[in-house]
């Protein structure tokens, strides 16, 4: 919780007190002034205190009267009250002093504060700009001035407030820790560098996909380098008021030029960092000056200044080139997805300090986890520790990582989904067609597991181990394409009809065979060359203004491309089903009665029927 400002508790206490002060008057009950008359002749009153025209009345004993309330005279017992006096010099009243004086009251005259009646007046005012300043503060985030919304909000990291992280907690990236490495011995020890003629680089730009520890690793640097560190996102600088974002810029740059040798860490850089003049309608006036007052600071450090520029993000093709060039980010590291043995090193660092029973494999979980990055790692052993609890386990086994895993994969199971025996009956055979296929075709991804067990939005589901490769040869491309149409086929030759079931099939096995054509060189009409690259989604104007990259009848081609490799891959499919129909059968009964089963079953019923299938025929252009 925010600090309230002194002056502002000071203001409250001092309008409170002016409140109270006028107790006497507020806090009594109020009478018309002919009741107090009569009163005043009864002899009833004992003491009178008199403020200008009000005046406040003790009474001998409490009395029955008619107090003024907002719903109209009432009648109360009271012993203090006050009552308006005539005061105008239209009505006044000379015997009132007198009869008081005839019966013996003691009689008082209170002269109110010269000061106290100005505060009174100016109370309202004083307390709405009270209020308004309040308020402006806590939007500002509590600093201390209205123009020092310009300062910039980079944390500070030193010896006061170290960062526990070190580049032992990061498992993997040995290549891009080898390079930040360098950049924290530079500071540590300037002169080796420089009596040999190196110069600091100015920035370090750390690129990779969403999740793989790129601010993971500038924690690191940061717990590992003696030198101050300044860390902000990228979307802090901006601001709904034009220059603010150029001012914190400037601000911090300054800040880590006194604090020198230090690090400064820029994370999500592209949200102020893309290419000028591409938005639509122009672009924004206020990223561009952003954009302009970094590029000219990151330029005009001096070369001894000793300060480093740290930067991650996730789409470095739409960064200014004017920010890539050398003399502002001199290089850049790749953090990409962890491979097989990465993965193992990055579980491990998770796994360490969670409760394993003896038969946990690392190794397996991560075969089962390609393509997943640090932070799905991360995410698939808390998960498995979570399911370990929720059955009331003391330890994590193989089976809690299993059913983490799909858990993630495919989502919850949905056990309240109501499902026909025919409609269960074609999932089966769909899964099946998946499964055979995948068991039949040489250099296949290994079969790990098939289930018809509602998850997410999937009603069933085969589990592979895709062996990881740099590079995809046609045939292996085929080859999935095989699989992924293989669950269509079966219904259309064991069910005797189609289901919506192969949506998904569809949309991926579309997706490899557009990419086939258009980027890689492997349609029929279009050899050796691609049409298209695909740089990611359309978010900066001059993507949606490029001119066509082919023509309509080029675009035409292409789809008779795209279609003949679909085409021949689902009658691949088709002859593999019905090849091996006898295992197509072992494989949806065992699924019918048994829901999940484990690729060695699918393996043993093809066999069964011997052999395994040849790869898909190539044809000639």
């Amino acid at each position: 919780m925010k600090r309230l400002n002194p002056w502002l508790i000071v203001l409250f206490v001092l309008a409170l007190f002016l409140m109270f002060s006028q107790a006497p008057l507020s806090g009594r009950s109020s009478v018309n002034y002919t009741q107090f008359k009569s009163l005043l002749e009864g002899g009833q009153v004992e003491r009178v205190i008199v403020r200008e025209n009000n005046a406040n009345v003790t009474l001998k004993q409490p009395t029955s009267i008619d107090v003024n309330t907002a719903s109209g005279p009432q009648e109360r017992e009271v012993k203090d009250f006050s009552v308006r006096l005539p005061g105008s010099v239209a009505t006044p009243d000379d015997n009132l002093i007198p009869l008081m004086q005839q019966q013996g009251v003691d009689l008082r005259f209170e002269q109110p504060s010269q000061w106290l009646g100005i505060l009174l007046n100016f109370l309202p005012i004083i307390l709405l700009f009270g209020m308004m300043y309040f308020f402006f503060m806590r939007a500002q985030g509590g600093q201390s001035g209205v123009m020092q919304f310009g300062q910039s909000k980079a944390k500070k990291y030193g010896k006061e407030n170290r960062v526990p992280t070190k580049f032992t907690d990061v498992a993997g990236h040995e290549e891009a820790k080898r390079e930040l490495v360098e950049v924290v011995d530079f500071l540590k020890n300037p002169g080796k560098y420089h009596q040999i003629g190196a110069e600091i680089p100015k920035g370090v730009l750390l690129v990779g996909p969403p999740g793989t520890g790129k601010t993971l690793l500038a924690r690191a640097i940061a717990g590992e380098a003696d030198v101050p560190f300044f860390s902000v996102s990228a979307s802090e600088f901006m601001e709904m008021f034009v220059g603010v974002g150029a001012s914190r810029v400037r601000t911090l740059f300054e800040d880590a030029r006194k604090s020198a040798p230090a690090i400064m860490f820029i994370d999500e850089i592209d949200s102020i960092g893309r290419k000028r003049g591409a938005g639509i309608g122009g672009g924004h006036d206020e990223r561009e000056q952003t954009l302009n007052q970094i590029l000219s600071e990151m330029d005009g450090f001096d070369k001894s200044s000793s300060v480093i520029v740290l930067a991650a993000t996730n789409r470095p093709d739409v960064l200014d080139p004017a920010l890539l060039r050398p003399g502002r980010f001199d290089r850049q590291v790749t953090i990409d997805l962890p491979n097989l043995k990465e993965r193992e090193a990055i579980l491990k660092v998770h796994l360490r300090n969670k409760p394993l029973a003896s038969g946990v494999d690392v190794p397996e979980v991560a075969k089962s986890t390609p393509y997943f990055s640090g932070a799905d790692l991360k995410n698939v052993t808390n998960e498995a520790a979570l399911e370990a609890a929720r059955v009331g386990k003391t330890q994590i086994d193989m089976s809690d990582f299993y059913r983490a895993l799909d858990k993630i994969t495919l989502g919850l199971e949905n056990g309240s989904l109501t499902i026909s025996d025919q409609e269960k009956k074609a999932i089966a055979y769909h899964e099946a067609g998946h499964a055979v296929t995948a068991a039949v075709i040489p250099g296949s991804d290994k079969l790990q597991k098939v289930s018809i067990i509602p998850r997410g939005r999937a009603l069933g589901a085969a589990f592979y181990l895709p062996e990881e490769q740099v590079l995809m040869s046609k045939e292996r491309l085929e080859n999935q394409l095989i699989v992924a149409l293989g669950g269509r086929a079966a219904e259309e030759v064991f069910m005797g009809s189609v289901t919506s079931g192969a949506a998904d099939d569809f949309r991926k096995a579309t997706n490899i065979a557009r990419k086939m054509v258009l980027e890689w060189g492997m349609g029929d009409n279009f050899k050796n060359m691609a049409l298209t690259t695909d740089s990611g989604p359309v978010f900066l104007g001059e993507d949606m203004a490029k001119p066509k990259a082919f023509s309509e009848h080029t675009s035409q081609l292409v789809d008779e491309d795209v279609k003949r490799i679909l085409t021949r891959a689902f009658e691949r499919a088709r002859e593999l089903v019905t090849e091996y129909q006898q295992a197509m059968h072992e494989v949806a009964d065992a699924l019918l009665t048994q829901e999940l089963i484990t690729g060695d079953v699918v393996r043993e019923a093809v066999s069964r029927v011997g052999g395994q299938a040849q790869p898909m025929p190539q044809t000639t252009a």
